[in-house]
């Protein structure tokens, strides 16, 4: 069965207004972040899109971006199911530090001057285990702990009978995601807020239609 899994980035948030790393800690939505959520379960609705399955992280910013969303869809009666398999990255010690201060450490740390607050998310993805490694909390994680996460809700819409699927999750798990099933690992522009990803499960392999858009769903 071929199946459409329509990944969306939460609204924007207080700590995405401030340029900070938000990780598994939340702060509230923004009106704006309120609105385009709204706006584009409306979307979805206009261009016929129903969800036969829906999936969120268990981050209040993440559940509040799916219940407006759906609220304002053409599915507003879909059961979501909450899982800790969507959540952002954990950045452990690191959390609420401005994004130059964080990835400005790792790129010291690992010896890769590339490595800062203004790169593309391809390396910042490859710089995580020098975070973790950093971190003395011990919630940091790696891109293989967070590839663990995703292979384990990846196999489960792969066994689901489910044809249409929203999933709601944050920005550098998306590029984690993407990093993980596109054909050729080239550089990745952040995902931003209360975009959407696709992706296509086929003939048992996921593939990636098309990153980060608001129209043409």
């Amino acid at each position: 069965m071929k199946k459409a899994i329509y990944l969306v980035r939460h609204g924007r948030t207080l700590f995405n207004l401030l340029n900070k790393v938000q990780g598994i800690s939340d702060t509230p939505l923004l009106p704006e972040g309120e609105q385009r959520a709204a706006a584009l379960g409306k979307r979805f609705k206009q261009q016929d899109i129903h969800f036969d399955a829906v999936y969120t992280s268990d981050l209040a910013r993440a559940v509040r971006t799916t219940n407006l969303l759906l609220a304002h869809s053409a599915s507003p009666d879909q059961t979501v199911m909450r899982t800790r398999n969507l959540r952002e990255i954990s950045f452990g010690m690191f959390e609420g530090d401005t994004d130059d201060k964080v990835w400005s450490a790792a790129g010291k740390a690992s010896g890769n001057p590339e490595l800062n607050g203004h790169c593309s998310d391809d390396i910042r993805i490859e710089g995580l285990a020098t975070l973790k490694k950093l971190d003395t909390t011990g919630y940091g994680e790696s891109y293989e702990d967070v590839r663990t996460r995703i292979d384990r809700f990846f196999s489960r819409i792969a066994a689901s009978d489910n044809s249409s699927i929203l999933a709601v999750s944050h920005g550098m798990f998306i590029n984690c995601v993407v990093y993980t099933f596109m054909k050729q690992r080239s550089q990745l522009p952040a995902i931003p807020n209360t975009t959407v990803t696709k992706l296509v499960y086929e003939n048992s392999r996921f593939d990636i239609a098309y990153v980060g858009k608001t129209v043409d769903l």
